[in-house]
């Protein structure tokens, strides 16, 4: 077996065990109460490979919205992708909301029992605040480029920009709801996501781009 696969292997392995342990101790112990040194103990490594893997704590505590993004970005960048930007986009919806009753992996069922308290750590601690706002933009930015590829618009698109803007919205504003609530099941979340979508496609319709100006010239 080539040396190189053997150690991208073992680099996932150690990635995979960093998320599920982190998210475990996060969940078990509290986000500000878990030291980087807790962890590296778990999975027996130093301090120093952790950070080689992750810059920091809170990297460690985004990391499994980060992958769910990357996921995504796959299917859409996909050069043979044939389903439309919001198809998918509604797929994912799907597959999010169904982990919550089934995770499919142990790093999501911690993520999903840490997922209230991650709100209020988010309240508290401004790294935390920062990152979550960073990848909801580059959720936002990752449909609107798919949505002017759908389109054949130009990059700038304002009409992309602003429906992905509202998918984005949309999809905090249901898992508010979510966490404001006491119930642990997915009960009635699809259905709000779906409402979403659907208000966005008859609201937004590409038709009223014709009322936005076109992307400026860089020339």
């Amino acid at each position: 077996m080539d040396a190189t696969s053997l150690r991208d292997r073992k680099k996932a392995r150690t990635r995979a065990a960093l998320i599920e342990v982190s998210q475990r101790l996060f969940a078990d112990q509290g986000y500000a109460e878990t030291t980087l040194d807790d962890i590296c103990r778990e999975v027996e490594i130093t301090p120093q490979t952790l950070l080689r893997y992750f810059p920091s704590k809170a990297h460690l505590a985004v990391a499994v919205l980060d992958d769910a993004l990357e996921e995504l970005r796959a299917f859409l960048e996909h050069p043979d992708r044939v389903h439309t930007t919001l198809l998918v986009w509604t797929e994912y919806l799907t597959l999010e909301v169904r982990e919550l009753d089934e995770p499919s992996s142990s790093a999501t069922a911690n993520h999903i029992r840490n997922l209230r308290a991650f709100h209020r750590w988010t309240t508290k601690d401004p790294v935390l605040i920062a990152m979550h706002g960073d990848v909801e933009r580059r959720l936002a930015e990752l449909l609107a480029a798919s949505l002017e590829r759908d389109w054949d618009a130009a990059p700038g698109d304002l009409h992309a920009a602003l429906v992905a803007s509202a998918l984005v919205a949309g999809r905090r504003a249901v898992w508010m709801r979510w966490l404001a609530g006491d119930d642990e099941t997915s009960a009635g979340m699809l259905d709000e996501h779906l409402a979403v979508v659907g208000y966005v496609k008859s609201r937004m319709a590409r038709s009223t781009a014709d009322r936005l100006p076109p992307p400026r010239s860089t020339s």
